[in-house]
């Protein structure tokens, strides 16, 4: 994607979730020529359901087809990130708030535990009942955990 295209997207997609009350995750243009695929990661914070994705898809492939960004032909695809997306900063961890995750740290060992608040530098975990936080810096890669 060239970079006036690329903006040209993202403006959209930013306009168009956040009216949603959806935070953008990722935009990505992915393949050459006609086999190109326009990923959009959209996630809020409490969860995201199919209808939300739905109709944040359709309303963005109808200003796409308004405004034509895009050279040739693509398909669109709007998602959430689903667990296994790495959490990085105070946005992603607010989102899944209330909800188990695992966090890898670069000097100490892993520690799983539910997100109880997302502040500026650090997130703060309740693992088994003690608050644990983390230091947005130390984390060399967090993700939500699966329940089982």
């Amino acid at each position: 994607m060239s970079s006036d295209s690329e903006q040209a997207v993202r403006a959209l997609v930013d306009e168009l979730a956040g009216a949603s009350g959806l935070d953008v995750v990722d935009v990505a243009l992915k393949g050459q020529g006609n086999r190109q695929l326009l990923k959009v990661l959209v996630d809020r914070k409490g969860g995201l359901d199919l209808a939300a994705c739905q109709e944040l898809a359709k309303r963005l492939s109808e200003r796409l087809d308004e405004t034509d960004p895009l050279s040739g032909r693509y398909t669109l695809e709007v998602s959430s990130p689903g667990t296994g997306y790495p959490l990085r900063d105070q946005r992603a961890f607010d989102r899944v708030e209330g909800k188990r995750v695992t966090v890898l740290r670069a000097e100490e060992p892993q520690v799983s535990g539910v997100v109880k608040a997302a502040r500026d530098d650090v997130v703060v975990l309740d693992v088994d009942g003690e608050e644990v936080a983390v230091p947005y810096g130390a984390i060399t890669k967090a993700t939500q955990a699966l329940p089982w």
